[in-house]
């Protein structure tokens, strides 16, 4: 029996990843980003029994922030966002990579869409730690996949 070679690939580590939110690069204020599917299967039970089908997937933009108030920090990316939909219904664009400190390609890909922006916890935390911000905005899609740079 012939030995299969090991594939030698690149981890993931999360210590250089992009967020940009609105327009905003928030890497320095992001703790945590995650793009999630939500699959909810349809049930359908007949005199036969319970089969499950696949139903609508619905895509949540989940991150957590580390609070600022300053021009270009999280309240402005997250408040500006909310206040234009809530003003005229305009979703919040997005672009998340695993690495910022190199270009976008096959092994670091951009991940960009658009979102709904809801209301958030905009202050609080407990004492002697960082105010931090959790949001699971809605996606209006699947997240786009860019592979190589744009001009």
């Amino acid at each position: 029996m012939a030995d299969v070679p090991e594939v030698v690939t690149e981890k993931v580590m999360m210590t250089d990843t992009y967020v940009e939110v609105n327009a905003i690069n928030l890497q320095c204020l992001c703790e945590s980003v995650t793009l999630e599917p939500e699959n909810k299967p349809i049930e359908v039970t007949t005199f036969c029994g319970v089969q499950d089908f696949p139903g609508p997937v619905k895509w949540h933009f989940k991150a957590k922030f580390v609070q600022s108030f300053g021009t270009g920090g999280t309240d402005d990316a997250l408040d500006s966002a909310l206040t234009a939909y809530q003003s005229a219904g305009t979703t919040c664009p997005f672009n998340v990579r695993p690495i910022a400190g190199r270009p976008i390609s096959d092994t670091n890909p951009q991940f960009s869409g658009e979102m709904i922006p809801q209301p958030y916890t905009v202050f609080g935390g407990d004492a002697g730690n960082p105010s931090e911000v959790d949001i699971d905005w809605i996606m209006t899609g699947a997240p786009s996949r860019t592979v190589t740079p744009g001009p």
